[in-house]
């Protein structure tokens, strides 16, 4: 019987002890998710064999997996999503009074979480533990803005032939890219796309535990480089001087909001620094091609943050 990607479900769960899988129902698969795909990465240690050119059967190596999402950006303007609430703090990003800043600290503390992550798909199950990631944030102007989230974990057991559960999913509509606002160093920056990698670097803790077969004990965030890029129209100099911010080294606030004020989120860099400035062209209309850094702000892990108005 073919079996449709179509079919398919997309749920996870912060997990109490770091590393350690939790069970998923369907309370836990309330994500609007598309693209969804959980793929292990198991390398295979080859045994030569003797007498020839044969080979032994080989040894499977550590058990690791990627999980990759996108999901559309959404606000009640009430209640912080799950997308938001579950899958930032897996990615380093904690939430204090509504707003979701990095941290720099391994989970299990300062409010860093690991998660177990399951892909329903047509009546198999397939599941990573211990799981932290990265994402990127893209907002095409006036088109619907997403966030894409890449984890890695613990492939901690097989796939499971296992039905599809009946996920509450969120109500709420997807934000476009207009209204908003955009702004570098106070100068509005007419757009047709932005994106907001948060550049975390994610390893696997290797561990030998005696009831975990897949030699490591989590992922772990173990570095970050945020990075913001855009196409805005070019300015005259009397306008915004870029070659000057780009080559004095001045980093200025970067602001961008999704949506309205009465539901919308702030993403903000305080001291953005432009890295690169590239002449572009969108159908004979003058471009830059902009990349920042968000360097540190007035205290330690303040260079990136994400409200939730």
């Amino acid at each position: 019987m073919p079996l449709l990607r179509r079919r398919s479900v997309f749920a996870a769960k912060v997990e109490t002890t770091v590393g350690t899988a939790e069970s998923i129902t369907a309370a836990e698969g309330a994500y609007n998710a598309r693209d969804v795909m959980i793929q292990p990465a198991i390398a295979v240690t080859r045994r030569e064999g003797q007498g020839g050119f044969n080979y032994l059967a080989g040894i499977p190596e550590g058990m690791m997996g990627t999980c990759t999402i996108v999901h559309d950006l959404a606000y009640d303007g009430t209640t912080i999503p799950t997308w938001a609430s579950v899958l930032l703090p897996a990615c380093g990003w904690v939430d204090t009074a509504g707003t979701f800043s990095p941290v720099s600290s391994g989970p299990g503390s300062n409010g860093v979480k690991t998660v177990t992550l399951a892909h329903y798909k047509d009546g198999k199950q397939i599941i990573l533990s211990g799981a932290m990631g990265t994402f990127t944030i893209t907002c095409p102007t006036g088109k619907v803005a997403f966030i894409t989230f890449t984890f890695t974990g613990k492939y901690s057991t097989n796939e499971t032939d296992t039905a599809i559960i009946a996920p509450t999913y969120p109500t709420t509509l997807p934000m476009r890219f207009a209204p908003g606002v955009l702004t570098w160093n106070s100068v509005n920056l007419c757009t047709a796309t932005v994106t907001v990698d948060a550049g975390n670097s994610v390893i696997m803790r290797e561990c030998v535990d005696v009831a975990n077969r897949t030699g490591y004990k989590s992922a772990i965030v173990t570095n970050r480089v945020p990075v913001i890029t855009a196409d805005p129209e070019s300015e005259l100099v009397a306008t915004q001087d870029r070659d000057a911010k780009w080559l004095t080294s001045i980093p200025e606030a970067f602001s961008m909001r999704v949506g309205v004020a009465a539901s919308s989120i702030l993403i903000a860099a305080p001291k953005a620094q432009l890295e690169n400035k590239q002449q572009g062209n969108r159908n004979d209309m003058m471009t830059d091609e902009l990349t920042w850094l968000c360097t540190a702000g007035s205290a330690a892990d303040t260079e990136l943050t994400i409200a939730f108005d």
